[in-house]
């Protein structure tokens, strides 16, 4: 990353810091950059506020983004993978992979039930909703490919529940709003707070 990069980063950590209260965060980006917002989100919250967390992945197998990490030298021993997308290719979990890996990208409504109650990730050497700071959800828009929209919307109000049941946590969805206007106008409803990444860029000089 470069210096610009950098304090960009440290800018949106300053945004969260001001919003982390609210129920859900949407961070509205375009759609080129929603990895690259993934990236920037990580980074500041594993090296810079030094918190720990899952991260949700929707789009593109888990390895992508721990490579992208790993690049840019972040520490990985704080941050948990959920991979949706991977199961189909049959790879297989090493014991030293911080990820588990669900039966598909079908369903996704489920996802939340399950962490609650404890079930396939405590029992796989992941950590409890209790003891972690965040939970970031990968590019969500790719489930309309898998769900319908109704299915999208109740995983939405369940990662909401999931939030506000865990006050401690803070909750983060990126999206291209401009892309999916329905989806878009779901999230808003649910959220109390959307971050306006290419806006924040322009506070950031170098």
């Amino acid at each position: 990353m470069n210096e610009r990069d950098l304090r960009f980063v440290e800018r949106i950590m300053e945004e969260i810091r001001g919003h982390r209260n609210s129920s859900l965060l949407v961070f509205n980006t375009s759609f080129t950059q929603i990895g690259k917002t993934n990236l920037l989100l990580l980074k500041g919250l594993l090296d810079i506020e030094k918190e720990s967390g899952f991260f949700v992945v929707l789009d593109r197998p888990h390895q992508y983004m721990s490579y992208l990490l790993h690049m840019h030298k972040v520490n990985q021993e704080n941050i948990w993978y959920i991979d949706g997308v991977s199961h189909a290719s049959g790879l297989k979990k090493k014991d030293s992979d911080h990820v588990n890996f669900l039966e598909g990208p079908f369903h996704i409504e489920n996802l939340f039930d399950k962490i609650g109650f404890g079930s396939i990730f405590a029992e796989r050497g992941f950590p409890s909703s209790e003891t972690v700071d965040f939970f970031i959800i990968d590019n969500i828009a790719t489930m309309l490919n898998y769900n319908d929209i109704d299915n999208v919307e109740k995983f939405v109000l369940s990662f909401r529940n999931f939030i506000e049941t865990n006050p401690h946590i803070m909750g983060g969805v990126t999206i291209d709003k401009e892309s999916n206007p329905e989806l878009s106008e779901i999230l808003i409803e649910n959220s109390e707070y959307m971050i306006e990444v290419e806006a924040l860029k322009k506070d950031v000089k170098v």
